[in-house]
């Protein structure tokens, strides 16, 4: 009886020891959510002095492990588990980041089809987790792939102060956080840079520039004809026949002055005079 009775209780000892053994993995820190970047110290906890062991490593049920030091860093998802030498395998620990740090930057532009020698400004924008809004971004700026600014540089705006042709291209910029070792792109944002001269400008706006040239050299030479009018007809003509021409040649004055008009405000793509300059033969021109 007695001999049953004590291996009874070297079983339940035995079964004690056993359960001890088991390996545990502490995740530090251990509060949720884990933010993308941020680093998380894993110890694997055995039976041996902590500063002694070392521990083979499993992630997402892999047959095989990674023997380390029993305490790592990693800011990858996934599933951890860990045994150290004389302990059992450990019950798994999952990592889960479930918020950005920061939002994918969106890259602005004032314009997309700026004159030559015009300022630009480009806007690398992004939005920083409320729980870490002391991260310190860096930003860079590209064209074609190429480098145009420091990656170095804070500032997320880029400012060219006369935009030349040469620069016309496709822009991107990169936003990072240096300590999270954390990288992301913007879209590519096109910029055709116009030149000033009139060659740059499309079919319409040649049309629309020609139009107000003619329309100026129109409008100088009814202004000559108006002052012949009033030297000829002026007040001080006396005739009957005078008066006569006179009348005639306002009349034709008047319609010149209003076709101008019309013609101006056509160009210039103004809704309102196009029933009446169907009256006057006008073509009108879309800007």
């Amino acid at each position: 009886m007695l001999q049953w009775t004590l291996l009874l209780v070297l079983g339940l000892l035995s079964r004690q020891t056993a359960i001890a053994k088991k390996s545990v993995v502490e995740p530090r820190p251990s509060w949720t959510p884990i933010l993308e970047g941020e680093a998380v110290t894993l110890i694997c906890h055995g039976v041996g002095p902590l500063k002694e062991e070392r521990a083979w490593w499993y992630k997402n049920q892999q047959s095989r492990g990674i023997l380390s030091t029993n305490i790592i860093q990693t800011n990858q998802p996934g599933e951890y588990r860990c045994q150290t030498q004389g302990s059992t395998l450990s019950d798994p620990v999952n990592l889960v980041f479930s918020s950005e740090l920061f939002s994918p930057p969106d890259l602005k532009t004032t314009t997309s089809e700026p004159i030559e020698g015009t300022p630009v400004n480009l806007s690398c924008e992004t939005q920083l987790s409320p729980q870490r809004l002391d991260t310190k971004l860096y930003f860079s700026f590209t064209r074609d792939g190429m480098v145009i600014t420091s990656s170095g540089k804070n500032s997320h705006v880029l400012q060219i102060p006369a935009i030349q042709t040469k620069d016309s291209g496709s822009y991107r910029c990169e936003a990072k956080a240096v300590t999270q070792n954390i990288l992301k792109q913007s879209n590519y944002v096109k910029i055709s840079v116009k030149s000033g001269n009139l060659s740059s400008f499309n079919s319409s706006e040649k049309i629309s520039h020609l139009s107000l040239g003619l329309i100026v050299t129109q409008f100088i030479v009814v202004v000559l004809a108006a002052s012949a009018l009033l030297f000829f007809f002026g007040p001080w003509s006396k005739s009957e026949q005078d008066d006569k021409y006179g009348n005639v040649f306002k009349s034709i004055l008047h319609i010149d002055i209003h076709i101008i008009y019309i013609k101006s405000l056509a160009v210039l793509g103004r809704e309102e005079v196009k029933e009446e300059g169907k009256n006057w033969n006008i073509k009108y021109y879309k800007k």
